[in-house]
């Protein structure tokens, strides 16, 4: 009997502990996954671009063998100062086989954004650079399905996802809708070329507006790479005798710049 009772102790302790232990378990995983969402995301993908003269788009794509070639329209929507842009918000539509409505964020003092979706869904983190210089961007994007492109900000703003509401409530930008509308419809002309080792597969996109152009070669680089691939991109430029434009800030900036007549931010 003794022996019994003392079993069934031992047991009974067996079975705290091993309780004690999965709920230590259980908590020290919570807690680590609590840590790492208020860290923010996993580290961005790096996109690395290089802008190119648009004079030479014909000699561009047969030197890189690209192909594949799609055509479609994007729309900016920002204030007529390009007060959205000056704080680093961006509001794109983009029109081709399908149409995509996009917020994005470059955050001025390169804070860090969790993803306001909460699930990932069309959200983006990315590491875009161009002339060198890096700059962590947040976007979200999600269909378009209305039949006509939104005209006024007030339009725009009613078609935004709870997702990009949020991204945008992270820029702390106070947007004055009224004033939003659309600065920019520029025609969007778009080949893919294959890897060039040890550079993965490129895109090379030509945007066009009345006036002005812009031509650009794009890759991504795995984490920690940028620096590498851009160099990596310069010199497959200089191999094929391509041309660099003088200005290497990013489209999106010189496109505002050169259709409003604003300097790019």
């Amino acid at each position: 009997m003794e022996w019994g009772a003392s079993s069934d102790v031992s047991g009974g302790l067996l079975i705290d502990s091993f309780r004690n232990n999965r709920f230590l378990y259980i908590s020290v995983i919570a807690l680590l996954l609590i840590v790492s969402k208020v860290q923010g995301q996993e580290p961005c993908d790096e996109e690395v671009k290089l802008l190119l003269l648009p004079t030479q788009v014909l000699a561009v794509v047969p030197a890189l063998q690209a192909s594949g070639e799609t055509h479609g329209r994007i729309y900016f929507y920002d204030t007529p100062a390009l007060d959205l842009l000056s704080k680093g918000v961006i509001l794109r539509l983009r029109e081709g086989e399908e149409i995509d409505l996009t917020a994005k964020l470059r955050p001025i003092a390169s804070e860090k954004v969790i993803d306001p979706t909460s699930e990932g869904r069309g959200y983006k983190c990315e590491v875009d650079l161009n002339d060198g210089i890096e700059n962590q961007s947040y976007s979200v994007e999600n269909k378009y399905s209305a039949a006509e492109v939104p005209k006024t900000g007030r339009e725009l703003s009613k078609l935004l996802s709870k997702g990009q509401k949020k991204l945008i409530a992270e820029s702390k930008v106070k947007i004055d809708w009224k004033r939003v509308q659309i600065v920019a419809d520029i025609k969007s002309t778009i080949w893919t070329a294959p890897a060039n080792p040890p550079l993965d597969k490129l895109s090379l996109e030509l945007w066009e507006w009345p006036g002005g152009s812009v031509l650009e070669l794009s890759t991504r680089g795995a984490i920690d790479t940028g620096q590498v691939v851009y160099r990596e991109l310069r010199e497959l430029a200089n191999k094929n005798g391509l041309g660099l434009s003088s200005n290497q800030h990013s489209k999106t900036a010189i496109a505002l710049g050169g259709i409003t007549g604003l300097a790019p931010h």
